[in-house]
């Protein structure tokens, strides 16, 4: 009996019971496994005193009663089993199928990672992880209902998923009062009321970007893609990772993200806000993620969109008077924001005053690259990223130099395009509406500066 036990503790000590695939199969055979409970067996062999097995059949002995030769047979028929092919499960989806769904679904090639998942998912029904997946890109092309509905499938005792089927949650309810108007290529999403008015100048906005931005950076999306009008700062907070409070610093009213725009109603300010460029920047950003399959620097990311935001309407992209006044002040007094203080978001920085100066930076870099290369430095720089060469080696490539000799040289040009400062200009304040107990909007007491965008 001792070189029996001493088989076995060599056996699940062997390096080969270490590898996953052999761990999962383990997990699922002995958790199904008829014959003996292994902890008991354990305990058996440490102690060498019968545990009390439990019979599951009358007048059937467990196979640790019987005679020694019938214990020998089953532990080598135990062990044969605990070899073969184990079944379909959860853990049964090779992990790099699994890393490649998620890679298409981040990258937002929700079309490829549609086909690829329900080929997935015909391979494996019962699998958690692909039904995770199915739901993700359902939630991505805005058909939160259904993912939801899948996602019932899905156990949450991951945090992952535990934290997604929150955000769905959120969405959908946000989302439920929602009616859609379509266009040749948007599908705009609304409640009822006053933001009807905003549908023909979206459509607008919206169709000449298709066309201006599509022929800048050489990629029309094939899709339609979802526009969202949410009533207020509240339910944008709802349905993405801000907070009402890095709203209120930033002045954030709308985001690209999770395959669509949202933005803010106007008619949730005191005074609204520049919607229509702000609408054709959050577009600039859904270009960028889907042409660059998701690769493009979040500093480039806001330069670029702020920079070609009323491309639209044909104007030449020059600083605004207020972004140049903080610019110039911030030169003057060498003050200015990192690109890595930049991350995660621009909504995240500590004050509204570094939000606007920030994005007065990025736009100048990004003008400042059209000077040397042209415009379509962005598309080859889209392509590059596409193909999955890094970034810094494509920026080198396209601009003959490297990111820190580019920002020397930025600086430089800057102080010889005369920046002003204009004084007594201050940032326009934005004041959100609030409801009072009887359900009259009243205004806000907090301030924020308008409308910069993500």
């Amino acid at each position: 009996m001792k070189i029996i036990k001493n088989t076995i503790k060599g056996t699940f000590n062997n390096s080969i019971f270490k590898l996953p695939a052999i761990r999962w199969s383990l997990f699922y055979k002995i958790r199904s496994w008829p014959i003996a409970n292994f902890r008991d067996s354990f305990n058996y062999f440490q102690s060498r005193q019968r545990p009390n097995l439990k019979r599951t059949t009358r007048g059937q002995k467990h196979f640790l009663e019987r005679p020694l030769p019938f214990q020998i047979l089953g532990i080598i028929f135990w062990c044969c089993w605990l070899l073969l092919p184990a079944p379909k499960s959860f853990a049964s989806v090779p992990p790099d199928q699994i890393f490649k769904a998620y890679e298409l679904i981040d990258s937002w090639q929700i079309p490829k990672a549609t086909e690829y998942i329900q080929a997935l998912l015909e391979k494996h029904p019962k699998s958690g992880d692909v039904h995770f997946l199915y739901g993700r890109t359902e939630f991505f092309r805005g058909n939160y209902d259904f993912a939801s509905n899948i996602l019932k499938r899905v156990s949450d005792k991951r945090q992952e998923v535990e934290e997604f089927k929150i955000l769905v949650k959120n969405t959908r309810e946000a989302a439920a009062k929602f009616i859609s108007k379509e266009t040749e290529h948007f599908i705009i999403r609304y409640q009822e009321g006053h933001d009807e008015v905003l549908l023909s100048f979206a459509e607008q906005v919206l169709e000449s970007s298709y066309q201006t931005l599509g022929n800048l950076f050489d990629f029309r999306p094939q899709e339609k893609v979802i526009v969202e009008f949410y009533p207020d700062r509240r339910s944008l907070a709802q349905v993405s990772p801000l907070t009402i409070k890095d709203i209120m610093t930033s002045g954030t009213v709308a985001l690209c993200k999770y395959n669509r725009l949202m933005m803010i109603s106007p008619a949730s300010l005191v005074r609204g806000y520049n919607w229509m460029d702000t609408l054709s920047h959050e577009y600039i950003h859904y270009l960028l993620t889907r042409k660059s399959q998701n690769r493009f620097p979040l500093w480039l990311h806001e330069g670029v969109a702020k920079h070609f935001e009323n491309h639209w309407r044909q104007a030449d992209g020059r600083l605004a008077p207020m972004l140049e006044t903080v610019l110039a002040s911030g030169l003057a007094n060498d003050y200015t924001i990192s690109l890595d203080a930049m991350m995660p978001s621009f909504a995240k920085l500590k004050t509204a005053e570094d939000v606007q100066l920030a994005y007065a930076q990025v736009s100048t870099m990004v003008e400042y690259m059209t000077y040397l290369q042209g415009d379509k430095i962005i598309s080859h720089l889209l392509s590059d990223l596409a193909k999955n060469i890094p970034f810094d080696e494509a920026l080198e490539k396209r601009l003959k130099t490297d990111i820190e000799t580019f920002q020397h040289d930025w600086k430089k040009h800057l102080k010889t395009q005369g920046l002003k400062i204009i004084p007594g200009l201050k940032p326009l304040k934005t004041r959100f509406k609030e409801k009072n107990e009887d359900g009259e909007k009243k205004n806000t007491k907090s301030w924020s500066p308008v409308a910069p965008a993500t």
